[in-house]
C-alpha cells in the first residue's frame, strides 16, 4: 500500500481542494488527509477559519461520503479511486508529527503551502530517524488549479457579503447576455451582477447570474459540462454560422439523398477531445477587440484553435422534408456549437447552419430550475436567490463527477 499526505485549511471546499485530491490520489493507493488546526491557521495566514477544526473535519468527511455514494448509485467507474482514505486533525503544535505518525511514502503539496514546505525541508534536512528514513520520502509539487478563484479568503467574502447569491435565468429569444444583466440590476438595484458562459441573442436556457461578490465565483462554472439542444438546417451557409447571418442555399437536398444513417456515421467523428476554430461573428476577444466587430467590418483575422471536448453527440429527430436535424449536445465550456452545425454541414457535403439553440444544463444546474425575466420584481428576487453555500456545494459535485469519471 502506497500512502499519499496532504495537508490544508480545507475550510469552505471548493473545486480547488477537490482538484489538489484528484491530483494526489494519482499517486498512490491509499490517501491521508491532514486538516489543520485552528491555532495554526491563525499563525499562518493571520486570520480564523471560516468553520473551526471540528466543523471543516465533518464537511469533508460528509463530502467523501457523497463522493461514494455517487460512486455506488450511479456505478461510476472512477480513474482514481476514492475508497481508501483517511482524514485526521494535524498536531497542534507540531504540523510534522503525522509524517512520523503514518510514514507516508508520498507527500503531496499545494501550490500556497510555502510555509509547510519550508518547515518540511528542515525537517528532512536534519532528520535522524533512521527507522523511518525521511529522506527516501518523494516530495511532490501539485500543478495549480484557478488559484486566482481558489482561495479560502474568496470564497469567504462571498459567504459574508448579504447580497451575494445567484439566479438561474431562462433566458429569452432575441436578448442578448449583457441585456440580462442589465435587466437584473435594474430589478435588484445591485450594480455587481455577471454572467457565466455567454447565450448568443438568438439562443435561450440557461444563464447563470451573479450577484454582488458572487460574481467572484462565475469562472468555475466554466469547469462545467454544458447541456445544449439544437437544431441545424442542411442545404445552406452563412457567414456567422447561424440563422441571424446572410444566408446562402448552397446545396439543393431534394434530389439527395440525406437520411439519419448518413448523419449517424458522421458524428462519432465529432465526439472527444478536439480543436476548435473560433467563428468570426463572435464574442472572443483579440487584441482586446471582439471578432464580430472585426467581422461586420469585413474583415478577417487568423484565430487560434482552441481544445474543447464534446462528450456527447445524440441525433434526437430528422425531418426530411424540411432538412432540419434535431440534436442534444454535452460539451466543454468554450464549444461553439454553431462552428459545431458548421462542421457537420462540411462534413455531410450539404453545408449547414444554427436553426435553434436553448442550453438546457451547465452541471448540476437545470434551466427547469430556472425563472423567467418577466417573473422577477424588486420585492421577489430574494426568492429565487441561490445562496452562495448551496452552489458551491453543487459545483462541487458536478466538478467532483465530471473530473473523476
Amino acid at each position: 500500500m502506497k500512502k499519499v499526505l496532504i495537508t490544508g485549511t480545507f475550510d469552505v471546499i471548493h473545486p480547488g481542494h477537490l482538484n489538489l485530491i484528484s491530483q494526489a490520489q494519482k499517486l498512490g493507493d491509499f490517501l491521508i488527509v491532514v486538516v489543520a488546526r485552528d491555532i495554526n491557521v491563525v499563525k499562518a495566514k493571520g486570520r480564523e477559519p471560516y468553520y473551526n477544526e471540528q466543523q471543516r473535519l465533518m464537511n469533508l468527511e460528509n463530502f467523501f461520503k457523497r463522493i461514494q455514494k455517487i460512486k455506488i448509485n450511479r456505478q461510476v467507474n472512477f480513474k482514481t479511486q476514492i475508497t481508501n482514505y483517511k482524514i485526521i486533525l494535524g498536531d497542534e503544535y507540531n504540523p510534522y508529527k503525522v509524517i512520523d505518525d503514518e510514514q507516508p511514502e508520498v507527500i503531496a503539496l499545494g501550490y500556497d503551502q510555502s510555509m509547510f514546505v519550508e518547515g518540511l525541508k528542515e525537517k528532512i534536512k536534519n532528520s535522524e530517524n533512521n527507522k523511518l528514513k525521511i529522506k527516501k520520502i518523494k516530495i511532490v509539487e501539485l500543478g495549480p488549479f484557478k488559484e486566482d478563484i481558489c482561495k479560502s479568503k474568496s470564497f469567504r467574502r462571498v459567504l459574508e457579503d448579504q447580497s451575494a447569491g445567484f439566479l438561474l435565468i431562462n433566458k429569452p429569444t432575441d436578448w442578448t447576455s449583457h441585456d440580462v444583466v442589465g435587466k437584473l440590476r435594474s430589478v435588484t438595484k445591485i450594480k455587481q451582477i455577471g454572467h457565466a458562459g455567454t447565450l448568443d441573442p438568438f439562443a435561450t436556457g440557461l444563464l447563470i447570474c451573479g450577484l454582488g461578490q458572487a460574481t467572484k465565483m462565475m469562472d468555475l462554472f466554466h469547469l462545467l459540462p454544458k447541456v445544449y439542444e439544437a437544431k441545424i438546417k442542411l442545404g445552406v451557409a452563412s457567414d456567422t454560422y447561424d440563422r441571424t447571418g446572410k444566408i446562402e442555399k448552397i446545396r439543393n437536398l431534394e434530389n439527395q439523398k440525406i437520411g439519419q444513417l448518413e448523419i449517424k456515421k458522421v458524428l462519432p467523428l465529432f465526439i472527444g477531445k478536439q480543436q476548435q476554430l473560433p467563428p468570426m461573428f463572435s464574442a472572443k476577444k483579440i487584441d482586446g477587440q471582439k471578432l464580430y466587430q472585426l467581422a461586420r467590418q469585413g474583415k478577417t483575422v487568423a484565430r487560434r484553435l482552441a481544445e474543447i471536448e464534446i462528450y456527447s453527440l445524440e441525433l434526437t429527430d430528422f425531418d426530411f422534408k424540411s432538412s432540419v436535424i434535431n440534436f442534444k449536445i454535452t460539451c466543454s465550456a468554450g464549444t461553439y456549437i454553431r462552428t459545431l452545425a458548421h462542421d457537420i454541414g462540411q462534413k455531410l457535403c450539404t453545408g449547414a447552419i444554427l436553426e435553434e439553440l436553448k442550453r438546457t444544463a451547465i452541471g448540476g444546474f437545470n434551466v427547469s430550475q430556472a425563472v423567467q425575466l418577466s417573473q422577477l420584481t424588486k420585492d421577489n428576487y430574494s426568492k429565487y436567490l441561490l445562496k452562495p453555500l448551496a452552489v458551491i456545494d453543487l459545483l462541487n459535485l458536478s466538478y467532483a463527477r465530471n473530473a473523476w469519471q
